[in-house]
């Protein structure tokens, strides 16, 4: 359970967080010292030169348990969050009530959606063993906001039982790709498509179609836009995977979802 004094409001199970934002000063301190306190854990006076590679290792392996520091996140920033607090609790590193509080809080899946609500909701059933049984079945019932809307569903026959469905099959593991190898990967892809662009333009003015034909094909070449329904504005799949996830190879749903959408961007 999150801090007292929690309205039932603010909690998808029916209380147990406070509102975000709330937040005592002083239940604050008492959360923060109890989610950083490591058991038998004994601190040294002998004070160690710090190298740049020292504080590099320190900032990636740092993992804030803080609301106001994930909340705000954007989706995909959400994401990658989780994946690294799993690690860090798995390599005990972090302790995991206070990972629960945040993953169970309706303010953490807010605005998730599609491929990126899909790898959240596999990385937390992947990782259930982390959490006690209570928490376990909280996070795999329909009190969860995640699991009721992204989780696998059984196909049963008239005549079965529910009780008798299935288990569901196991979660299919999730990589998250560090930001800065994403961003790689991104531009070695519009390299490689610019490329190809460049090639179909040459072999194009090469061909044997009349000059206006060519000044059309050439002229007509640009980059395609569709419009993301959450704020009515057009973007390009790089955009699109930045936000919501995937691949240029598998583009996620809310790409596909707004085909009707799209358009060429004359470059």
């Amino acid at each position: 359970a999150g801090p007292h004094g929690a309205s039932a409001e603010d909690d998808d199970f029916g209380g147990g967080h406070v509102k975000w934002g709330e937040e005592a000063p002083e239940e604050k301190k008492a959360r923060l010292e109890e989610m950083f306190m490591v058991p038998g854990e004994v601190m040294s006076r002998r004070k160690k030169n710090v190298t740049k590679e020292d504080v590099q290792q320190a900032k990636e392996e740092y993992i804030s348990l803080e609301w106001d520091d994930v909340f705000p996140k954007k989706p995909k920033e959400r994401l990658r969050w989780l994946y690294k607090a799993l690690q860090g609790a798995k390599e005990g590193r972090i302790k995991t009530p206070p990972l629960y509080d945040i993953i169970a809080h309706r303010k953490f899946i807010e605005g998730l959606k599609g491929n990126v609500a899909t790898d959240v909701l596999n990385l937390i059933r992947g990782n259930l063993k982390l959490f006690s049984p209570k928490q376990q079945k909280q996070l795999t019932s329909d009190n969860f906001e995640l699991f009721r809307k992204y989780a696998p569903i059984n196909v049963l026959d008239s005549d079965e039982d529910e009780a008798d469905a299935p288990p569901l099959p196991p979660p299919p593991e999730v990589v998250v790709e560090p930001k800065d190898k994403k961003r790689k990967h991104i531009e070695e892809e519009k390299r490689r498509r610019e490329a190809e662009a460049r090639e179909e333009e040459e072999a194009a003015m090469h061909s044997d179609d009349d000059v206006e034909a060519k000044r059309r094909r050439i002229f007509a070449r640009g980059v395609e836009r569709r419009v993301d329904p959450a704020d009515g504005q057009a973007y390009t799949l790089e955009d699109f995977i930045n936000e919501y996830g995937g691949r240029a190879d598998k583009p996620p749903v809310e790409w596909e979802n707004a085909h009707h959408t799209s358009f060429i961007f004359k470059q």
